[in-house]
């Protein structure tokens, strides 16, 4: 059955001297494996198409009982060019997918979750210069969704669990207006990532993490 969708592309890998197996997370139908024939050819416009961070548009040819799709063609809507300029927009960005692709198992849908991707990954390739926030919002989006969010509105007095209440009612376009320290971050990101490894056995093995770390660690 072949199938189109719209796809952030997680994590490519090489098979054989010219395919390669790539990890997608699809607009309808979660993470998916690929394989893409002859792609390591030269001349072959493919190579540049199935790479990390991008959104593309694929055709694929899908076979339920099948563990890897096979793709007939792809082209790009998004490359999130601007995102891949900065280091910590780089180590962020690539800290996302990892954490999708590592938790994920295959055809898990979920179109929010799809969205949030997309939106933090837009947001980190905009140059705002406030990618510690747009993580912050990405893992506690991430939770909520997962269901292993606490209910923080009982935190009220706390200043970085304040921050997140404004995070769970605000829209990622306004997320930047309210004011908080570098030290109010970092106890926010502490708090949602021990909460995760707490719930997700797999978070303690994810890539990136001990560079957003120093990041948070900043002044």
């Amino acid at each position: 059955m072949l199938l189109e969708s719209k796809g952030l592309v997680l994590k490519v890998f090489p098979y054989s001297n010219t395919s390669v197996i790539c990890n997608i997370f699809t607009d309808h139908y979660g993470k998916l494996t690929f394989m893409v024939k002859g792609i390591r050819k030269p001349k072959k416009p493919l190579l540049s198409i199935i790479q990390p961070f991008n959104l593309i548009e694929l055709q694929y040819y899908y076979k339920q009982d099948r563990g890897i799709q096979l793709i007939k063609d792809a082209d790009i809507v998004i490359s999130f060019e601007k995102l891949r300029t900065q280091f910590s927009t780089i180590v962020i960005g690539s800290t996302i997918l990892n954490i999708i692709n590592k938790i994920f198992e295959k055809e898990y849908s979920n179109d929010i979750i799809f969205r949030l991707i997309y939106k933090t990954l837009n947001k980190l390739s905009s140059n705002d210069h406030n990618n510690k926030i747009f993580f912050i919002f990405f893992i506690f989006h991430l939770n909520k969704q997962l269901g292993f969010m606490p209910k923080i509105d009982s935190f009220d007095n706390n200043k970085e669990l304040f921050f997140l209440n404004h995070i769970n009612t605000t829209n990622i376009d306004e997320i930047t207006d309210v004011t908080i320290d570098s030290d109010n971050l970092r106890k926010s990101y502490n708090f949602l990532i021990f909460f995760m490894k707490e719930h997700i056995h797999s978070m303690h093995n994810i890539k990136g993490l001990d560079q957003i770390e120093k990041i948070y660690n900043e002044q």
